[in-house]
């Protein structure tokens, strides 16, 4: 980054921004642009601090294969007590639900029922549902 940038200009024009109305924010962000521009740098060269730089690189550098792949918790068959559970969840929402799209969630949960696809974390859902739009 070049020196000839002022930092403290440059953030006296920041703080402009936040207190300035709509007009004056143009020329605000016109005059910040032609200083950057005149001093040769990026918006990445002015976020970034100098340190901040390096331990984005060091991150670059590291390997993918480094990382664990995160595993899917793997969820709990449901027992017919809570299909039947979630059947009459299903048509307690329905009969206090407003949006149109809780209702279409709704069908969804219904075909979920019917194709074996129900969860235990779906059942979960409902009733926090439930208890939300019931207060």
């Amino acid at each position: 980054m070049q020196t000839d940038l002022n930092r403290e200009e440059f953030l006296v024009l920041l703080e402009k921004l936040s207190n300035s109305k709509e007009p004056d924010v143009l020329s605000i962000v016109d005059e910040i642009n032609k200083k950057i521009s005149n001093a040769g740098v990026t918006w990445d060269d002015l976020l970034v601090s100098s340190q901040g730089a390096e331990e984005v690189d060091k991150l670059d550098e590291d390997p993918v294969d480094d990382v664990k792949d995160y595993e899917e918790p793997v969820s709990q068959p449901i027992t017919k007590t809570e299909i039947t559970e979630a059947k009459k969840l299903i048509q307690a929402i329905n009969l206090i639900a407003k949006s149109d799209a809780t209702k279409e969630e709704l069908a969804e949960y219904k075909e979920d029922l019917k194709e074996g696809e129900f969860e235990q974390m779906d059942l979960q859902y409902l009733r926090a549902l439930k208890d939300r739009l019931s207060k």
